[in-house]
């Protein structure tokens, strides 16, 4: 009896040294399982059963083998620190030698179901298709509860983050078109006024024009209303209307006009005038008139009181004789606030 165990345990020991097969002859690897009932409608279970474990004795286990596989089933117990650190679900995971790594399933661990770490450089080609972020939730670059849509910390203090690969300090501005600012919690935000915004508008003067288009910036709208360009030094002159358009007058002083014309010279005058614009045109108090004739030119600052803005108005008109074209006029402002 002893020799006829001896010689099964050596025949087995030859077996488990060679290729092993489960339910085949003909192993076709070190060890292959094969389904003992690979087709039909048996109920009879196939397949392997993985070793199942809480998370408690997965983090006790020591000297475990690299690829060693197990089924975490519990994960109330034990914690996620040590060789467990990765074991917060249940399901499959393997040993790599230092913890316990989760196994994909279903469709893999990804960014939908785990977090993680980018192993190198990943650039996304879109192939001609959108990328779209929808539904509630944030995004964050650079912090990870962000509060905005898209918020980002650059982790350098009085740096945005944010740069522009194809616009610059030298790019054309846009006209018309509204500053962006920061408000006091970093919001980017449409400034209610740019810091600075300039406008312009040019006209014909001949006998058909009785006013120039209208300018509107900041709180103010200007136009000019030609006088007589036929003879130098005769009334009426040509002058510059101002109106509020808040609804109510907009409070301020007029200073430091110079005026230039082809009569007279440049003539600075240094002349502060209280003034208030209505919120109907008329023209503007302390603001002298232009003889279009000579083709006067002035300019002159409006600080404005009532919204703390600065304006610089200059206003032309010019019958154009001597160089022979037709009158033209003009009027640019530049709005600080």
């Amino acid at each position: 009896m002893r020799k006829l165990f001896l010689l099964a345990f050596v025949s087995f020991s030859a077996q488990i040294f060679a290729q092993v097969g489960v339910n085949t002859p003909t192993p076709a690897a070190t060890l292959d399982i094969t389904a003992k009932e690979p087709t039909g409608t048996f109920n009879t279970v196939d397949g392997v059963l993985v070793p199942r474990v809480d998370r408690q004795r997965a983090q006790s286990m020591t000297s475990v083998p690299t690829s060693t596989m197990i089924y975490v089933n519990n994960i109330s117990t034990g914690t996620a620190t040590g060789t467990t650190a990765n074991v917060n679900v249940i399901g499959f995971y393997y040993f790599d030698g230092t913890a316990w790594v989760k196994m994909a399933t279903g469709n893999g661990v990804n960014i939908y179901n785990a977090d993680g770490s980018l192993a190198g450089v990943r650039n996304v080609n879109l192939n001609g298709n959108n990328l779209g972020f929808t539904g509630t939730g944030n995004v964050g670059i650079g912090i990870g509860a962000p509060t905005a849509k898209l918020e980002i910390a650059s982790g350098t203090a009085g740096t945005s983050g944010l740069k522009f690969s194809n616009i610059n300090s030298t790019t054309a501005a846009t006209a018309n078109a509204s500053a962006l600012g920061i408000d006091a919690t970093g919001n980017v935000v449409v400034q209610s006024s740019a810091p600075i915004q300039t406008r312009f508008v040019s006209f014909p003067i001949n006998a058909t024009v009785t006013e120039s288009p209208t300018l509107q910036i900041g709180t103010l709208e200007f136009k000019v209303i030609p006088g007589n360009c036929s003879s130098g030094g005769a009334l009426p002159y040509t002058t510059i209307q101002g109106r509020s358009i808040t609804g109510a007058a907009n409070i301020g002083i007029v200073h430091g006009q110079y005026m230039t014309s082809q009569g007279s010279g440049p003539t600075a005058l240094q002349y502060n005038n209280a003034s208030a614009i209505e919120t109907t045109f008329s023209n503007i108090p302390g603001v002298f008139g232009v003889d279009c004739y000579n083709d006067g030119h002035i300019q002159f600052m409006f600080f404005s009181y009532t919204d703390q803005t600065y304006y610089r108005v200059n206003f032309h008109a010019a019958d154009g004789d001597q160089l022979g074209f037709g009158g033209q006029g003009y009027i640019f402002v530049e709005y600080q606030k």
